[in-house]
């Protein structure tokens, strides 16, 4: 029987052959795709983690290499606070700005810039010519003074030794006051002697008016000689007193001497203000004056005036002066070690110790400022000669820990260097280096321990980061690392 389609004839016996059970035992294959497929799946599972660790990277923490001076400073807080550094400038801690005391016209300048000067030498001198006249002027007046002082002393002593003469004249008046009483007494005692004679009539009465007579002589001499002792004791009165003058004369002359000399040593010293001396040893770090220029004490004028001449530096006196956060003043006392570089010194490392601390603050930047003395080099020299260091030059000073080895505070003594204690492996033995996001292994020598800090002597040098945590992950040289960012 034929069935038609209308396209392909079809056998009906055909299509009854192929529902019929087959019985025979066998079977047609079982299709391999989902068993392929499931492995695959397998292996994705197994390769995708280890693929995404070498395309992204193992996620590791690392830590820098630190520079120590001693391992104590890790021990004691870590590899941020291993050293305390400070900057500021060189100052001078003796420093003068020289300037007239009076206004005048600058005369003289007698240094320059950078010289050296010494305690006392005339720098400069202000024009003082009126002063000059005024000085000259009163030293006549007190020549003629003192002249007149020596005139009056003169007129003293002559009036004195006048008294003197007077005195003696009067003593002489004296005795010849006592000569004529004893003949005046001879005298009276004849004339009562020869007046009872006379009456008796032993002896004449002519006799008795000769003895009268040489009576009444004697009284006359003593009345005259009593008259010439009278006069010369008023001698002796006026001259007392023409003494007394000139003496009060003379002492009224040395006040005026004394005066006038009071008066020019004024001047001299208002003259010695002229004179602009260096108060210090030290060198002229600024000129700010010219010849002709007029200097004042204070600005006058505007800009006519010039209120100093020069400024002078103690050499000897440079400090460096740093400011020191609040929060590390402990750890900065009197007496400390430092060690000094100076910008313009690349290189070079100067011993220093911390002279005082300023006692002051900056509210503005939270600091306080210390002062650092620049120790002498090892010739015992001062490092101002044997280097070329200028104030305001900037530094940086580096506070040394009370047991930094010799030879910290000049950059001779060797560095440590070291590492957290965790980034060891393998016992000790090595360690895993990154660089440029690639992980290195490399061998290690340590030495000795403080803290969680541990010293390298050999493997790595400071500033390399080393990883201390995700190590596990790392399994070859040259594995791909990620570091978060903190």
């Amino acid at each position: 029987m034929k069935v038609d389609t209308g396209t392909h004839p079809v056998r009906a016996t055909d299509e009854l052959a192929e529902l019929k059970i087959d019985r025979s035992g066998k079977r047609k294959g079982l299709p391999l795709w989902p068993f392929v497929l499931g492995g695959l799946f397998l292996l994705l599972a197994v390769v995708a983690p280890a693929l995404q660790r070498s395309m992204r990277g193992v996620e590791v923490q690392t830590a820098s290499a630190v520079k120590v001076l001693t391992m104590n400073q890790l021990a004691q807080g870590g590899a941020q606070d291993t050293e305390l550094t400070a900057a500021g400038y060189v100052v001078a801690d003796r420093k003068a700005v020289l300037a007239a005391k009076f206004v005048g016209r600058l005369s003289k300048l007698n240094v320059k810039e950078a010289q050296e000067v010494k305690q006392g030498e005339i720098i400069a001198e202000i024009e003082h010519h009126e002063l000059d006249a005024q000085i000259a002027q009163l030293k006549a007046e007190i020549a003629g003074r003192k002249a007149e002082v020596e005139r009056l002393r003169s007129a003293h002593e002559q009036a004195e030794a006048e008294i003197v003469s007077a005195k003696v004249l009067l003593a002489t008046f004296d005795a010849e006051v006592a000569e004529m009483k004893v003949m005046w007494d001879d005298a009276q005692r004849r004339l009562e002697r020869d007046t009872k004679l006379a009456q008796a009539e032993a002896m004449g009465f002519s006799e008795v008016d000769d003895r009268l007579t040489e009576v009444r002589m004697a009284e006359a001499k003593m009345k005259t000689i009593a008259r010439r002792r009278e006069a010369s004791e008023q001698l002796v009165s006026v001259r007392q007193k023409q003494a007394e003058v000139a003496k009060q004369s003379v002492a009224v002359a040395q006040t005026n001497v004394a005066t006038a000399e009071a008066s020019l040593a004024v001047l001299e010293a208002q003259l010695i203000e002229y004179f602009i001396r260096a108060p210090f040893d030290g060198v002229v770090t600024e000129k700010a004056a010219e010849l002709g220029e007029i200097i004042a004490p204070v600005s006058v004028g505007g800009q006519m005036a010039r209120g100093s001449i020069v400024t002078v530096a103690d050499w000897a006196s440079l400090q460096a002066e740093v400011d020191v956060a609040e929060t590390y003043l402990g750890r900065v006392m009197p007496g400390q070690r430092a060690a000094i570089n100076v910008d313009a010194m690349p290189g070079k490392t100067f011993a220093g110790k911390l002279q005082r601390i300023l006692p002051r603050a900056d509210r503005s930047k939270a600091t306080v400022q210390v002062r650092v003395d620049f120790l002498p080099n090892k010739e015992g020299k001062s490092v101002f000669v044997a280097e070329r260091i200028l104030p305001d030059m900037g530094i940086r000073v580096k506070f040394l820990p009370d047991d930094a080895p010799p030879g910290a505070d000049t950059g001779e003594a060797p560095l440590k260097c070291a590492i957290p204690f965790s980034a060891l492996q393998e016992n000790g033995q090595t360690v895993w280096v990154v660089k440029d996001g690639i992980a290195s292994r490399r061998p290690v020598k340590s030495g000795t321990r403080a803290g969680d800090w541990i010293e390298i002597t050999e493997g790595v040098t400071p500033g390399e980061a080393v990883v201390v945590s995700g190590a596990e992950g790392l399994d070859r040289d040259g594995a791909k690392v990620v570091v978060p960012e903190k």
